[in-house]
């Protein structure tokens, strides 16, 4: 009787029934593109590892969302109703928002290819840069998200650097990536991301440059006849959490389950978009683009001073040396 007793006051206090009505955690991801671009489809991976690791949380995934060249405010609130997600993976926008003197991981022709970028970020430049991103963003830094090469693409071919003078180019608003492209002669037309494919149709725009994923995924086939290989950027993908809901609502355990969960995830979209790169120029191919191998060498070369000046005016964390020598 003694023992019965109590087990039934320890049922009482520590209550089976209670811990099974508990409501799971809700974590919402956030991200600017549609399904079927390497984010969108590395935000559901994410919220499969973390759903199979973590049963209790349930995640829910809200593409094209978020405003690639913007962060939204929402993303940063402290209370849950005044923020849209509280994760998100987006391009290197934070970077040029939160830590500008490190924009170089996103500049054209400074990283040669997705191994070095990796070099760079986990060694003391990606260590100072990801703590300047975090103090000034109030987002907490996760894993790079491999999206291919930039590559361009037109309706008339560009092989040579004499190519982009006079030539109305889709840009982000990222006053970085105009500097350079105008000093090869471009005259830029700042579109944002929704507004590229009827801006390449009406001709407001003549060319765009972005990765692969995003040339498909926006079905910019249909109004661009020319894709030109030039390989000028190694893309990528900054997963980021918000640093009040990171530090403040999430357990020590379940804050390693959402870092290990967002590391394999962004891992399988690196893995995926190494392995497709050359399938998915194929499709492009087939659906009617013209592959077109310029002289990358030289477009890189008339690019180099106005390089050369952002790392001097603008990129001032290191130098360019220092960075090729990672």
């Amino acid at each position: 009787m003694k023992l019965r007793l109590v087990a039934v006051s320890l049922c009482a206090l520590f209550g089976t029934p209670l811990a099974q009505s508990a409501e799971p955690l809700a974590i919402r991801v956030a991200t600017p593109f549609a399904k079927g671009h390497i984010l969108a489809d590395t935000a559901l991976r994410f919220k499969e590892e973390l759903e199979r690791r973590a049963p209790h949380i349930k995640v829910s995934v809200e593409a094209s969302v978020l405003n690639e060249q913007t962060i939204n405010p929402a993303m940063q609130g402290c209370k849950a109703s005044e923020r849209v997600a509280e994760i998100m993976l987006t391009g290197g926008q934070p970077l040029q928002d939160y830590a500008p003197r490190y924009f170089f991981f996103n500049g054209p022709y400074v990283i040669r290819d997705w191994a070095h970028l990796m070099d760079v970020w986990h060694g003391e430049l990606g260590e100072a840069m990801v703590g300047e991103l975090e103090a000034n963003g109030k987002i907490v830094s996760l894993e790079p998200v491999y999206r291919g090469y930039r590559q361009f693409t037109s309706n008339t071919p560009i092989t040579t650097p004499a190519d982009f003078k006079g030539l109305k180019l889709r840009l982000p608003p990222i006053k970085d990536w105009i500097a350079v492209w105008d000093s090869l002669g471009t005259q830029t037309v700042q579109v944002p991301l929704p507004g590229i494919y009827n801006a390449l149709k009406t001709g407001a725009a003549e060319a765009s440059e972005g990765d692969l994923t995003q040339i498909q995924s926006l079905k910019l086939y249909e109004v661009q006849s020319q894709l030109v290989l030039t390989n000028h950027l190694v893309g990528f993908g900054v997963t980021a959490a918000n640093a009040c809901f990171y530090r403040n609502e999430l357990s020590a355990a379940d804050r390693s389950k959402v870092r290990s969960a967002m590391r394999k995830a962004a891992r399988w979209g690196t893995q995926k978009i190494q392995a497709n790169e050359a399938a998915i120029i194929a499709q492009l191919q087939a659906a009617g683009m013209k592959v077109v191998q310029p002289d990358a060498e030289a477009i890189r070369k008339a690019a180099e001073p106005s390089i050369a000046q952002l790392f001097a005016k603008n990129w001032t964390a290191t130098s360019w040396q220092d960075v090729l020598d990672e």
